[in-house]
């Protein structure tokens, strides 16, 4: 602060100073310099005027002596000149310019000129004058004096030293300097005396301020000044006493608010306290809460699946009519609690925000479908026809949660079956435009039902509401399921409205962000098929005509709608000469579909190509329909059709079984060779032997790393496959043990870890190859082949994680599906029953088994809950391990695999 102040004080003295001095300064220096210009000059032609006044009167006086050149005369004439101090010579010259007499003997050179002039040579003036002849006057001839012009007859030159002048000249400059110098120091003492009287009270006020800046309010300026200034002082030290007051006054509201601040902040922290305890209790309540739900959702649904379960098998069984009612009424309320039970668990968890949701890449056409095939018996046994269409800009891969995205088409597709009672449900997907990186999608569900009126329209997004009353009289529910896609939609940053009129059917409209998938995760888009022979496609709804023939466009050339069946007769005589395919869609209204029955065997016959036979559901019974004489090529697949199985169908149709096909190309190991497989997980092992009894080896199987060692040592295998993940002892470990006593036998690693330490420490024990999950069997029996030298050839380089889809086919070795899905629901189970009787160890060794078999059939989303829920266990974390839990039900019970799997 000091130096803003002495910053300020000299800044505002040196303009000061230069407002006053520089003026000054100007207008002395200006009349000085002409001062001293002037006198110089007066000096200067005073000279010049003596000395032509001088030369001129020598000039009159010396006419005789000049025309007699009597020298004493001349020498006369000059004595008086000559004592002058500053003239140094005189001199006379006749009109030629010769030398008469000079008084002294300068160093010169004169020409004599026609008028008086003057010059200057080696520091003298020299002042020449004709010296004239005065004439002789003629009375008696007046003309010829007129005409006689003056005659010269000599010159007087007098020479005037300039050291006399040049000195005068100096004192002038001398004195002129010594009074301007005096009077710039009187200026300079003078505006010292003025500025001093300006700045210094300026200067006071502004330490003063500084002073009150710094908190200093009882300092205060001397009144010095008068005028203006002097106001200025006494005004700066009346506002100075007035904010000192004002401080004062503060500081005692300060001190006493403080002391009620300290008074309520005592308060808080009691009331804080509280509200710990009160957090605490409810957090324990929201804890007892969920393993409460955990509990009783197995508890419930463990009975309720073994109800449907007994039902079903009670409906095989030969039953009176009354019993078969009982028993759909049975099946039918069993399965209402178990959607009310699903739905208030869903509902209590996003009241809790207990949901978080996934990133994973997944297929949204895909994901869609597999709600739809869910949805599909409900419509089938209502006669819906179930119509699915996909705008053909949707992405094959794209990065979201596909089991919320599954849940939200389910409720909405489950609503519309629920409240249609004839007609149809049509499922839309297609692409929003976006201005960001975002992907929007827009899912649609549109039903010829009952609709809903603008009143009742309020009510839909209320928790435990329906449109009417009369609603759950008749068709149940709890009323939450579209609360709880609205609220799924929320957390995927999306959006659901609904367009309906009473009696004319239902529109529900959703929106929601996805992001799009990078290459390296979206892969390749596999290139599309294009077939160039002809289909008829046959299907007496016209909705359901128009999508199936818009999906058939993509891959096949020529297609032939056909709506009745007399277009489908006349249409197959036209082409009874060529190889057409059909695909027949067979009515989801059961008097229609009877109809139709009744005249495919006729029409089935008249096909020279392949038949795709389109059902609502697999329960109709259509085994009379796929045996027709002479007719093998019949496939069948239910509503509605994915565009990958008509794909496949149009290039594998009427050709041999697929799993003869398949099976053929397969490699084949020598016959007898013995293959030690270690693997942990029973399906996975199951999977790995048939795979190898296939490949004609005989197989040895160890369920950990302790029987890997015991029974390679005792059997000496041919190779090994050994998982990395074992318990007791991993592959590792049991690797490095075999290589002391097998140095030789080939040891093939299987793991689904993308770990490079991993990687490392799998070499370093001495694996010949490392072959990630999914396992991709032509790939591993090539890879087994040339480690047998079974195949000439050196080994390919090691396939990168993921870098191909796994062609491991479950059908190839008598699995499908189905057997995939039962293998879940024990893990499932088994996790269940470890998490009930707090049984770490059960829950880590299935939770590792889930993990094993998520990744060999390359189910991301399974994998990355399974390996959540073994991340929790080992925390001891029951909270999370019961949401991991919740997640690994909901994946597995909604058929989360079944995208992946399906055309396996």
């Amino acid at each position: 602060m000091s130096l803003l102040k002495n910053g300020f004080g000299k800044g505002i003295r040196l303009k000061v100073f230069t407002i006053t001095l520089v003026p000054l300064l100007v207008m002395t220096l200006i009349l000085a310099g002409y001062f001293i210009s002037t006198r110089i000059a007066d000096n200067e032609t005073a000279l010049v005027e003596r000395g032509a006044t001088m030369s001129r009167l020598m000039a009159a006086a010396a006419e005789f002596g000049i025309i007699s050149e009597l020298t004493p005369q001349l020498k006369a004439l000059s004595k008086g000149p000559i004592q002058e101090a500053d003239v140094k010579d005189v001199i006379f010259l006749n009109a030629q310019g010769q030398l008469i007499y000079r008084s002294t003997d300068i160093d010169f050179q004169f020409i004599p000129r026609p008028s008086p002039t003057y010059n200057r040579q080696n520091g003298y003036w020299l002042f020449a004058t004709p010296v004239m002849a005065t004439g002789i006057l003629i009375d008696d001839s007046p003309e010829y004096a007129e005409q006689q012009s003056p005659q010269i007859l000599g010159w007087v030159v007098i020479a005037i030293s300039s050291e006399p002048m040049r000195q005068r000249q100096l004192d002038i400059i001398a004195n002129s300097l010594i009074l301007l110098l005096i009077g710039i120091l009187v200026t300079f003492i003078v505006a010292a005396r003025v500025g001093h009287t300006l700045t210094d009270p300026i200067i006071d006020l502004t330490q003063l301020v500084g002073k009150l800046q710094q908190g200093q309010l009882s300092a205060r300026a001397t009144e010095q000044s008068n005028a203006e200034i002097g106001s200025l002082e006494r005004g700066i030290n009346l506002l100075a006493e007035r904010v000192q007051a004002s401080n004062q006054l503060l500081e005692s509201q300060v001190d006493k608010a403080t002391q009620r601040l300290r008074k309520t902040m005592q308060y808080l922290e009691t009331q804080n306290h509280a509200l710990h305890r009160a957090r605490e209790r409810a957090d324990q309540a929201n804890m007892a809460k969920d393993e409460f739900l955990a509990r009783m959702s197995h508890e419930l649904r463990t009975p309720l699946t073994s109800v449907l379960g007994f039902t079903g098998l009670l409906k095989q069984t030969e039953l009176s009519f009354e019993q078969q009612e009982h028993c759909r009424i049975i099946s039918q309320t069993s399965t209402m609690l178990l959607a009310i039970i699903d739905d208030i668990l869903d509902f209590a968890k996003l009241q809790s925000n207990a949901i978080h949701l996934e990133s994973i890449p997944f297929n949204p056409e895909e994901c869609i479908h597999s709600a739809i095939e869910m949805q599909a018996q409900s419509a089938a046994t209502k006669g819906l026809e179930l119509i699915y269409q996909v705008s053909e800009d949707i992405p094959p891969i794209v990065l979201g949660d596909p089991m919320r995205l599954r849940q939200v088409a389910t409720n909405l597709i489950g609503n519309a079956i629920k409240f249609t009672e004839e007609g149809h449900v049509m499922v839309s997907l297609k692409r929003l435009e976006t201005n960001d990186n975002t992907l929007r999608i827009e899912l649609s569900v549109l039903d010829s039902g009952i609709g809903i009126n603008q009143d009742q329209q309020a009510h839909l997004f209320s928790a435990f509401s329906q449109a009417d009353s009369s609603i759950t009289r008749r068709f149940g529910g709890s009323g939450l399921g579209l609360v709880i896609v609205r609220k799924l939609l929320e957390l995927m940053e999306g959006e659901i409205r609904l367009s309906s009129m009473e009696g004319q059917g239902t529109e529900f409209i959703c929106t929601l962000n996805c992001l799009p998938a990078t290459p390296a995760v979206a892969g390749t888009p596999p290139r599309p098929l294009s077939h160039t022979k002809e289909l008829i496609i046959f299907d007496q709804h016209r909705n359901s005509l128009q999508v199936l023939s818009k999906l058939a466009h993509s891959v096949v050339t020529q297609i032939i709608p056909c709506r009745t069946l007399q277009h489908l007769s006349s249409q197959l005589q036209q082409t009874s000469g060529s190889n057409s395919s059909l695909i027949f869609g067979l009515s989801a209204d059961p008097d229609i579909a009877h109809q139709q029955k009744r005249s495919i065997p006729e029409i089935f016959k008249g096909v020279k190509g392949n038949i795709l036979l389109l059902v609502p559901s697999l329960n109709n019974d259509v085994t009379e329909l796929t045996q027709i004489q002479n007719h093998h090529n019949i496939t069948v697949l239910t509503k509605p059709l994915r565009k990958i199985n008509l794909s496949k169908w149009l290039s594998h149709s009427g050709t041999q079984s697929g799993r003869s096909q398949l099976t053929s190309k397969l490699p084949k190991l020598t016959s007898g060779t013995k293959v030690l497989i270690a693997e942990d997980n029973d399906f996975n092992r199951l999977l790995l032997s048939r795979i190898m009894g296939t490949a004609g080896a005989s197989v040895i199987e160890a369920m950990n790393g302790m029987q890997a060692i015991q029974l390679a040592t005792e059997h000496q295998p041919d190779i090994i496959l050994m998982d990395v993940h074992m318990p007791r002892i991993d592959g590792i470990e049991a690797t490095l043990q075999i290589r002391q006593t097998l140095p030789q036998i080939p040891i093939v690693a299987l793991t689904a870890n993308v770990v490079s330490s991993e990687e490392q420490a799998l070499i370093h024990a001495g694996v010949n190859r490392i072959e990630y999950k999914p396992i991709n069997d032509i790939r591993l029996l090539n890879t087994m082949r040339l480690l047998l030298k079974q195949e000439l050839g050196s080994l390919p380089p090691a396939a990168k994680p993921h870098d191909e889809k796994s062609a491991t086919d479950l059908s190839n070795y008598k699995l499908n599906a189905a057997d995939l899905h039962a293998e879940l629901l024990r893990q499932l189970t088994s996790l269940q029953e470890g998490f009930s009787a707090q049984d770490i160890h059960k829950l880590r060794n299935h939770a590792h088994q889930l993990t094993g078999l998520a990744g060999l059939f390359e189910l991301p989303a399974l994998e990355l809950a399974s390996i959540d829920l073994t991340h929790a266990v080992k925390k001891a974390d029951i909270r999370n391990s019961w949401h991991c839990l919740w997640r690994l039900q909901r994946l597995i019970e909604h058929q989360q695999y079944n995208d992946e799997t399906d055309g396996s």
